[in-house]
């Protein structure tokens, strides 16, 4: 029988297979054209995010980001559009950035340490509206 994986097995093979980047790093990514993807559950990303992120949580990722399905996401349907990944601590989103690129987006990239770092280095948190 196979070894039993847990959560932090899936998200350390997920952080060797993706590009990463540090809080220090968004505000320039930002500017050059990226947006934050935030990963998180809709609770977490109304109790304070990134200024402009787009909220689609890690459970709903494949089917919003999916060209045939009907429930999909018209804002997740290009694959080139530029990604930066964000959730708590960093391990949803480095899953969810190993599964973009294996869906054919060509630039993701994951926020090291998630909301946590970024609110350690006291960096900007915005509420979102409600759409």
């Amino acid at each position: 029988m196979s070894e039993v994986k847990t959560l932090m097995d899936f998200v350390k093979s997920a952080k060797s297979q993706i590009t990463e980047v540090e809080v220090t790093e968004v505000v320039a990514l930002l500017d050059d054209g990226y947006q934050v993807l935030d990963v998180r559950e809709p609770a977490e990303f109304i109790s304070g995010t990134i200024d402009g992120a787009l909220n689609v949580p890690r459970g709903v990722l494949e089917a919003a980001s999916d060209h045939q399905y009907p429930g999909k996401n018209e804002k997740m349907q290009d694959r080139d559009k530029k990604w930066l990944l964000l959730c708590a601590t960093s391990g949803r989103s480095a899953m969810a950035a190993q599964v973009m690129q294996q869906m054919g987006f060509k630039s993701v990239k994951n926020i090291n340490g998630g909301m946590a770092a970024w609110k350690q280095a006291e960096m900007h948190v915005v509420i979102p509206k409600h759409h």
